[in-house]
This record gives C-alpha cells, sequence and structure tokens, in this order.
C-alpha cells in the first residue's frame, strides 16, 4: 500500500543533521559536535514550576491558543525586551518553533506561492514548504559574509512571491543579520506586498550588546510573523513548547491551523513557561560567547575560513582547502579522527561544515584537536 501514501510524503528523507548524530552515537568516545542543544540540564525553578502544576491537577485540556496566564506574561516580556507591542489575543502556543512554522507556513501558502529564504539555511524549512505546495526560492548569501543585499533580494521576486523567511541569529551560520540587511527585507515586503516570518529562537543568545531586529517596527507589523521557542535560551529542548507574535487577523488564522495540528500544548509546561520567562539566561549566554571564542581561534590555527558569528552557537567554517566535498570530509572525520561534524550540503553549501559548541569547554577543546590533526593531515598528505 506504500504506492497510495501521500508522494510529498514519500520523497522526504531524514534530516542529514540526524543521520550523522545517529551514526556518531554508535562510536565509542566521539566528540560530538552535531546537535544543536544545549548541554545545560532545565534550571530547577522551571522544573519545580511544572511539579507545583502537576500538584494542582493543571493536567486538563489547555485553550487552544495557549493559557491566558502564559500569553500575558510573554505579552509583557516582548514588550520590556523588544519594544513589541503584541496583545494577548496576537500570541499562540506552540509545540516548540518548528511546528509553531508548520502552523505559520500552513496557514499562510498556497499552491505555486515562493517563499525566499536567504541561504545557508536550517534544514525543516524546506519539507514543510514543499508540503504546502510552495516554492522555496534560495537566497545565496556566501559571497557577502551571510548578509542580504538589496540587490541579490529584488532579483529574486516574481508575481508569486508572498513571504521572505529569515532567521537571525542564523542556523548554521551563527551570523546576525545587519541593519543593511533588514532593511533590504523591509523594503521588499512593503513594495511587494510580502509577509515576514522571522525564525528568532536564538535572540536570546546574541553576543553583542544590541543588535538589528524587525520587532516592534510599526510599518511591518501587519505583515510581520514571529515564532520564538523555549528550547535554546532556558535548556527547555525536550518541553517542546513555543510561541509566535502575529497581527490579530493572522494570529486567528494561525491558531485555527495550530489547533488541527496538536489542539493544544501541554498544560503544566506551559506553566513551567511562565516561570521560564523569569529566568536570566545571562550565563549560558555568555558561556557560548567564551566558546566561540575558543572554536574560531582553533579553526585560524587550522587555516580555515569562518565568518565570526554574533550568536547561537554555531561556527561555519570553509573546508574547501581540504581537497573533500563536506559529506565526504564530515564522514571520514567521523570515522577516522573520532569527531562528529554536519555537512554544510545540508544547509546549502557544499563548501562548509556546522560545528555546535553547546557542549562542555572540555570536550570542544579535545574535539578542536581531533579536528585540526585531522586538518592537518589532509593537508599535509592528500593535498591535491
Amino acid at each position: 500500500m506504500r504506492h497510495k501514501l501521500n508522494p510529498q510524503v514519500i520523497s522526504f528523507t531524514q534530516s542529514g543533521i540526524r543521520k550523522f548524530a545517529d551514526e556518531a552515537r554508535t562510536i565509542p568516545g566521539i566528540i560530538n559536535f552535531t546537535i544543536g542543544e544545549p548541554e545545560y540540564d532545565t534550571p530547577q525553578a522551571i522544573k519545580t514550576a511544572a511539579y507545583s502544576a502537576i500538584d494542582r491537577n493543571q493536567t486538563h485540556y489547555p485553550p487552544q491558543q495557549g493559557l491566558l496566564a502564559l500569553r500575558e506574561a510573554i505579552s509583557a516580556y516582548e514588550t520590556k525586551t523588544n519594544h513589541s507591542t503584541y496583545t494577548p489575543s496576537e500570541i499562540v502556543i506552540t509545540n516548540g518553533a518548528t511546528e509553531g512554522l508548520a502552523a505559520v507556513l500552513l496557514a499562510v501558502l498556497t499552491e505555486g506561492d515562493e517563499v525566499i529564504i536567504p541561504s545557508p539555511m536550517y534544514v525543516s524549512y524546506a519539507p514543510i514548504i514543499a508540503f504546502c505546495k510552495a516554492k522555496l526560492v534560495r537566497l545565496d548569501t556566501r559571497s557577502t559574509d551571510f548578509q542580504i543585499t538589496p540587490e541579490a533580494l529584488e532579483s529574486l521576486i516574481t508575481p508569486k512571491t508572498k513571504l521572505i523567511l529569515i532567521t537571525s541569529p542564523n542556523n548554521p551560520t551563527g551570523v546576525v543579520l545587519n541593519q543593511a540587511s533588514l532593511n533590504a527585507v523591509k523594503v521588499a515586503a512593503l513594495a511587494h506586498d510580502l509577509f515576514v516570518l522571522s525564525d528568532d529562537v536564538y535572540h536570546q543568545l546574541v553576543f553583542t550588546e544590541t543588535f538589528a531586529k524587525l520587532n516592534g517596527d510599526p510599518q511591518l507589523r501587519d505583515r510581520l510573523i514571529i515564532t520564538q521557542s523555549f528550547s535554546k535560551p532556558y535548556a527547555m529542548t525536550g518541553w517542546r513548547i513555543g510561541y509566535i507574535l502575529a497581527d490579530e487577523p493572522i494570529a486567528k488564522a494561525i491558531t485555527l491551523m495550530h489547533a488541527y495540528l496538536v489542539g493544544g500544548i501541554t498544560t503544566f509546561n506551559q506553566h513551567a513557561a511562565i516561570e521560564a520567562l523569569n529566568h536570566d539566561s545571562t550565563p549560558m549566554r555568555d558561556s557560548y560567547a567564551h566558546r566561540r571564542d575558543i572554536g574560531l581561534a582553533a579553526l585560524h590555527s587550522m587555516s580555515l575560513p569562518c565568518v565570526k558569528p554574533e550568536g547561537a552557537f554555531y561556527l561555519f567554517p570553509d573546508i574547501s582547502g581540504c581537497g573533500l566535498d563536506s559529506e565526504t570530509f564530515c564522514l571520514r572525520a567521523m570515522r577516522e579522527a573520532k569527531v562528529a561534524l554536519v555537512p554544510g550540503v545540508y544547509f546549502g553549501a557544499d563548501t562548509n561544515v556546522r560545528i555546535s559548541y553547546a557542549i562542555s569547554e572540555g570536550e570542544l577543546r579535545v574535539g578542536l584537536e581531533r579536528l585540526k590533526a585531522f586538518v592537518e593531515h589532509l593537508k599535509t598528505h592528500e593535498a591535491r
């Protein structure tokens, strides 16, 4: 009966990140740079809030849009942190940012629509867009240090373009889009009447004091949709909780789609999320900034070029000087040097590999030493 399944689903393949992570787990003593997950455990106060909610029998069906108390807390948080004023009716609580992205794209896109995404890009976007029978249009940013230029963006816009999707800080590069990049997006969205979907899951993990963002821009409010997650800044990856911010008519449409996807989000997890918004993630952010610097110094010693990331917990070095494509490089590094990386080809850049430094500093240093020895061997013994 397989031939009667949805052909779009059959065409999907396992995430390349997961594939490499799965093999890495079978290799004793490997240093794993593949998965973007904080090494930290969820802070105790957040866990205690969940225990307390269960003890109070907060275990029944939640409202489809999310608990009002959590949406009120998010509204206050966004006003204070991002100067963006979204009322509780303009907030949707989601099953992490991934389901939030799916709900948004399914609510917005129709067959034949086009979505422009700066590339390199996160691997989950393409399958969702394909399922909507829309077309992904990649905006190659490799020649501009992963920033967006007005000319490059404008050249891709057609009458079928409906949405521009940005991620800042970016996964896999860690690069934060600068003001010029965001201005290019804003101008294009207003000139061509486009939606802008901003995937902000790493916003709390930016290493600079201030950074450019679209949140709070009144000119974009009717077309800007923001997805957020509690996973990265609060070490809550397994809790699967995030949220969407959108102008009320758009939020209502997304809520309808969200309701049919998951019904609602675990009630006691939402009580934990309220507590999470009171938690200071600065120490975690600072630890990643320190590890970023360790990684950059190590890559420099290997003569692997790397655009300096200003957020998230990824490095995306250029390995083209090693004479291997990214998948071959990563397979050999994993099996010969016991260090697991993710091939850049999965993100749209076969000349690069992704390193997640969301691991302990000790493991990071050992892994980078192994990578250095592997790179030196390639350049010395296998130079072309």
